[in-house]
């Protein structure tokens, strides 16, 4: 179709997709919108000859935009939902899980509880994610562009002063440690500044993530100069393969593990993942325990248990664990969490790549939990169908993970019986869910 005044459309937004892209259902077909645009927004476009949009345009704006409070926003890759009220951004998400549910074998029979926003939308995130431009005329450091500035923003890299949504104690040392990579030669991959969730400990550690090829060696003094600028008191460092190659001071903090189990507070490392919402993981966790059910003496099988934080509270409550963690250092962590809450009766821990490992666990196990990388479990379906688990307990941080790995799950004969969305990532596209599936 040739593009002129004639054939220019107006349509209204439907929706987000599920990685946070405009669209438009035009009699069932979702035609994508670029441009930023957000649900209620009333746009003009033309369709070329593929039925793509182009020359997408504002008419009027959604009733649901705000006036964003981040002089950064657009540039900067983090809030990309900004524009969009909370009521409107609380609607949006819950919408977007039932579209994905309708993407699933028996999914829109499933039991969608009503979508769980956070009270706190600002400071909630313990960990920051710096990098350095890679331009050598335009020497910054600072967070990675979002897609529509790529190759408009100096070196990649937004130079933020201040970000709302990561804790006091990372804020206050966000230019800091910017100006000190800023004088730097480019060496790092990134830097990771994680902080306690206490509002009273003023504790910071970090991670440095070398570009590949450099050596910690080399670079030894910029890595205490960081520690220095960014008052840390503790630094890790790994190679570009993620191996922790060295540690400088004491690079845990506390609070972000099973922050309510008794026996804590349980330690964490910038090096590996942890839930990046200190107000939502505490409600996360609390599902999580809501659908796995447990009383003394049931047998969970976890994989992807990090540190600990759902299997520490799953064996307070007297289950018995058997988890799998692929990343050295979580594993360290999870041992010494383990110790100390006293679980280590109930709670056997394998280091190992848990696709490859659950397969070798006794069958039938009264709960299977899941926690996977944001791409979901390749080889799930042969997984399930060898260890045979009365329910599986699965946390999706994807919409698109979450189809695939549950139409898998159907086919392996499971029923997708109730789904819970929370709201991990305020002011982002970004949905936990956490599904529990039953035997067919």
């Amino acid at each position: 179709m040739k593009e002129s005044g004639n054939n220019r459309l107006t349509r209204t937004i439907s929706g987000l997709t599920s990685q946070g892209q405009a669209f438009i259902d035009e009699d069932g077909r979702e035609i994508w919108i670029s441009g930023g645009f957000l649900p209620g927004d009333k746009v003009s476009f033309f369709l070329d000859a593929r039925g793509r949009a182009t020359g997408a345009e504002l008419i009027d704006p959604s009733p649901d935009r705000v006036k964003p409070d981040c002089f950064f926003h657009g540039p900067c890759g983090g809030c990309d939902l900004l524009e969009l009220s909370e009521k409107g951004r609380k609607r949006e998400k819950q919408a977007m899980l039932k579209r994905a549910l309708s993407r699933i074998e028996g999914g829109e029979t499933a039991l969608l509880k009503p979508f769980t926003a956070g009270k706190e939308l600002i400071r909630y995130r313990p960990r920051v994610r710096i990098h350095q431009s890679r331009n050598h005329e335009h020497r910054d450091a600072g967070f990675l562009a979002s897609e529509a500035y790529q190759g408009k923003v100096p070196g990649g890299v937004v130079p933020v002063t201040s970000c709302a949504i990561i804790t006091s104690q990372l804020n206050k040392r966000l230019v800091a440690v910017r100006n000190i990579l800023s004088h730097m030669p480019i060496f790092l991959e990134n830097l990771t500044l994680m902080s306690s969730s206490s509002k009273h400990s003023d504790k910071v550690v970090g991670h440095a993530t070398l570009m590949k090829g450099k050596t910690a060696g080399h670079f030894h003094k910029e890595l205490m100069k960081i520690m220095k600028a960014g008052q840390l008191k503790g630094l890790t460092v790994s190679g570009f393969d993620g191996k922790v190659k060295e540690s400088h001071g004491d690079a845990s903090v506390t609070g972000l593990i099973a922050p309510d189990c008794e026996g804590g507070p349980f330690i964490a490392e910038p090096s590996f993942f942890v839930q990046s919402n200190i107000y939502q993981n505490p409600v996360l966790i609390k599902k999580v325990i809501e659908y796995c059910e447990v009383e003394n003496g049931s047998r969970v099988i976890e994989g992807f248990c990090g540190a600990g934080n759902f299997s520490l509270p799953l064996a307070a409550k007297g289950a018995s664990i058997e988890a799998v963690e692929s990343h050295p250092s979580a594993v360290r962590a999870a041992r010494k969490n383990i110790h100390q809450a006293g679980l280590i009766e109930r709670i056997r821990l394998v280091e190992g790549d848990a696709i490859k490992e659950l397969i070798k666990f006794e069958a039938n196990p009264d709960v299977l939990l899941l926690d996977p990388p944001r791409t979901g479990m390749p080889g799930i379906g042969r997984t399930v169908k060898a260890l045979n688990p009365k329910k599986i307990v699965y946390v999706f941080c994807d919409l698109d993970a979450l189809v695939k790995d549950s139409n898998n799950l159907v086919k392996a004969g499971y029923q997708l019986k109730e789904v819970t969305g929370i709201d991990l990532f305020p002011r982002t596209h970004h949905v936990e869910a956490i599904c529990l599936f039953v035997r067919s």
